[in-house]
């Protein structure tokens, strides 16, 4: 007698063989979908930071690139051999970094077994051949340097004419992305077999939620490998306690650290002279587009600075400059811009007209004057010449600014510890 199949057997053959092949085909396009989205999450990583390098180096450097007597110059400044710039990157990023000039490396963080830089050895012919011949971006998942196979993304690197004269290079190590990504790959087919319905509708809601943390980290970066630095990572991606939250954060970490270096005087914290600069833009246009002078632009010096520099040495100069940096930042708040605009040379923006802007300087200019330093048994105090221009609608920010130089320059050879405006000079008492 032919033996019969329960109801369960039957209910169990036709969940579990559906599951079965549907796990198998899952864990198939699971895996392949998630190893290509990796590769790419990697090329846009790495992509990112390969502009990164491109733009530090136009920010920090302006100019051409060029050869001059064997040494690499960007603009005005030698850069060859000064690493320091592809070293904050690579600490940042956790990628290699390279600059090349040509086919030549030239700065590089990459280095053979003895721990030298890999620097005067060239690119291969396929890169040479897309980036130097064709001026593309190029990416390649195996990309051999040094005997060392790297997930490498390039970038050409052009002057102003648009000519191409090298490339950025950002790159990880081959075997550690194909261990994270086989990890990754594993834990997800582990997954897709052992709970694949229900792991199915919560991988749906999860990898959205993960589509999302990694586009808003990629737009982020995408801002900040721009320089624009007033973007905020979303507070989603941050609460995540997983590695896309990790990144989020770590993301922030490289923007405070980017910023810091790009607008920030190192000595007194303040903002440095390009910073300053867009800053002022900004305003100027606000000004001219509603024809009202709403700032006001001061520029000053200490009075012989040099004297002190001399006299007390330039551990007692940067003292100086940086407790008139605090002052100036204490009386400026929130309503203004104060920057190291160049040695002991500051250049204040007051977000108000002149006569008021007039006063708030007069008052920062006096705690100065009062203000006694002392250095290794010695005391003295300093006094400052400042330029003060109000009229801005209609003008450039070099008209701007120049003007206020003339004023602080008649302040100068009117006898010094004074501020000078288009109409009157205000002088302090000794």
């Amino acid at each position: 007698m032919k033996k019969q199949k329960s109801i369960k057997q039957t209910l169990i053959g036709l969940s579990v063989i559906p599951v079965v092949f549907i796990g198998i085909a899952l864990t198939v396009i699971s895996t392949t979908t998630l190893w290509n989205s990796m590769t790419k999450e990697v090329s846009n990583s790495l992509s990112i930071a390969a502009h990164s390098v491109y733009n530090t180096y136009s920010l920090v450097a302006p100019g051409d690139f060029r050869e001059e007597d064997g040494v690499l110059m960007k603009g005005d400044f030698a850069i060859e051999g000064d690493h320091t710039i592809v070293d904050a990157l690579k600490d940042s990023y956790g990628m290699e970094i390279t600059l090349f000039y040509g086919d030549e490396r030239k700065l590089t963080t990459i280095t053979d077994g003895e721990g030298k830089r890999l620097t005067g050895t060239k690119a291969d012919d396929q890169t040479v051949h897309w980036v130097l011949e064709n001026g593309r971006e190029y990416f390649s998942p195996k990309v051999d340097i040094g005997g060392e196979d790297y997930f490498g993304f390039y970038i050409p690197v052009l002057n102003k004419d648009k000519s191409v004269v090298g490339m950025a290079f950002a790159g990880k190590k081959r075997s550690d992305v194909m261990n994270s990504m086989q990890t990754s790959v594993f834990q997800s087919m582990l997954i897709c077999m052992l709970v694949v319905v229900t792991t199915l509708l919560a991988c749906i809601g999860a990898s959205q939620k993960i589509i999302r943390a990694i586009k808003s980290i990629m737009e982020y970066l995408g801002y900040l490998a721009q320089s624009d630095f007033s973007q905020k990572m979303p507070k989603s991606v941050l609460r995540r306690n997983d590695e896309i939250g990790e990144m989020g954060k770590h993301a922030e970490v490289v923007s405070k650290s980017l910023k810091d270096m790009i607008t920030t005087d190192p000595l007194t914290g303040l903002y440095n002279r390009r910073a300053c600069k867009k800053y002022l833009d900004k305003w100027i246009d606000t000004c001219n587009k509603n024809k009202k002078n709403r700032i006001t632009v001061a520029i000053g010096d200490i009075d012989y600075f040099k004297k002190i520099n001399d006299t007390y040495g330039h551990d007692c100069g940067d003292l100086v400059l940086v407790t008139v940096s605090d002052i100036f930042k204490r009386h400026m708040g929130e309503d203004g811009c104060v920057a190291r605009w160049g040695g002991e040379e500051f250049l204040l923006v007051f977000e108000e007209q002149k006569k008021d802007a007039e006063k708030r300087l007069r008052n920062m200019l006096e705690e100065i004057r009062a203000h006694e330093f002392e250095h290794d048994g010695a005391h003295f105090r300093i006094t400052f010449s400042f330029g003060l221009n109000g009229d801005v609608v209609g003008k450039t920010f070099d008209e701007i600014v120049n003007e206020a130089d003339e004023y602080l320059y008649k302040g100068k050879a009117g006898g010094r510890d004074r501020i000078v405006t288009a109409d009157h000079v205000v002088t302090f008492s000794s």
